[in-house]
């Protein structure tokens, strides 16, 4: 099983060193607090859908990469971020699966599935993870950029 954190937290760190970059560079050119950049290259935190999505776009890379999960980086041009329970309520159709059943492959509670189809809440990138292994799907997929 890949550790998100870590993974992340490396590939940020090479980014940052391939291009030329600090902290303090990248966190103006993404709109998040330096202090946020640092816990996340000491691996202190994994980032928000929205935080990661950022840097991916900076760096034009795809979530797969960013967070270990291909050791390659597409080179493609990603799609906006649409909201996310936009994309998950195709996921759930395009599988012909039901929240209820989602709960009882995945274990993730009720509230949080429903939270996400109704759009009030966005999982974290840990769940995003999840999902996609679930749906055997790429982290981009998963939150509609590709």
């Amino acid at each position: 099983m890949i550790d998100i954190l870590t993974a992340f937290s490396d590939t940020l760190c090479e980014l940052i060193l391939e291009n030329n970059l600090t902290a303090e560079t990248l966190s103006k050119a993404v709109n998040i607090d330096r202090s946020v950049i640092y816990r996340y290259q000491r691996k202190n935190s994994v980032p928000s859908l929205l935080n990661a999505v950022k840097i991916a776009d900076y760096f034009n890379c795809s979530l797969e990469y960013l967070f270990g999960r291909t050791a390659t980086n597409p080179q493609i041009l990603f799609k906006s971020l649409p909201p996310f329970s936009e994309q998950f309520k195709k996921l759930l159709n395009e599988n012909n699966l039901t929240r209820y059943k989602l709960c009882i492959a995945t274990q993730f509670a009720e509230q949080s599935v429903d939270d996400w189809y109704h759009g009030k809440r966005i999982p974290s990138m840990q769940n995003i993870s999840e999902l996609a292994k679930f749906f055997n799907c790429s982290l981009d997929y998963i939150v509609g950029r590709e």
